[in-house]
């Protein structure tokens, strides 16, 4: 049994690690899946052993408004619904604290947390209408620096 036979799922970051195995399990699970990330060469290794009928590639960098927003268009404009959004983007600068530039920072704050804003802001009002789900995967290692 499929569990999420008819059902459309936007996965971001999903070029590699759990979005990418979240983006497969959808798949297996009968979902049609929408690949977000910022690198298509990474989306479409992913989705070349993806049932092309029920996957859309879409390259985004979801810290910027104007790409979530299209994520969210390309998504309804192909399959014509949206039941599940995973926010899993996510970016990471390693070292002690001092040394982190706040242009870096800004960089990690705009990934981790404006992506999951903008990208909900324009999925919400579709899942609202198919009484859907949003997914927000966070990690431990993905701190924006160390301490010293």
């Amino acid at each position: 049994m499929q569990r999420f036979a008819g059902k459309v799922v936007v996965v971001t970051g999903a070029g590699s690690g759990i979005g990418e195995g979240t983006a497969r399990r959808f798949a297996a699970e009968g979902a049609m899946v929408v690949l977000c990330g910022r690198t298509e060469a990474k989306l479409r290794r992913v989705a070349a052993d993806l049932d092309a009928e029920r996957t859309l590639v879409q390259p985004a960098d979801v810290s910027e408004r104007a790409q979530a927003e299209a994520l969210i268009a390309a998504t309804l404009a192909r399959f014509g619904r949206l039941d599940v959004l995973v926010n899993n983007a996510g970016t990471v600068v390693t070292g002690p604290l001092l040394e982190l530039e706040p242009e870096a920072w800004r960089r990690v704050m705009a990934t981790d947390l404006d992506g999951v804003y903008f990208c909900t802001r324009a999925a919400l009002p579709h899942l609202l209408e198919a009484k859907g789900s949003i997914v927000n995967v966070s990690s431990v290692s993905g701190t924006g620096g160390t301490g010293t």
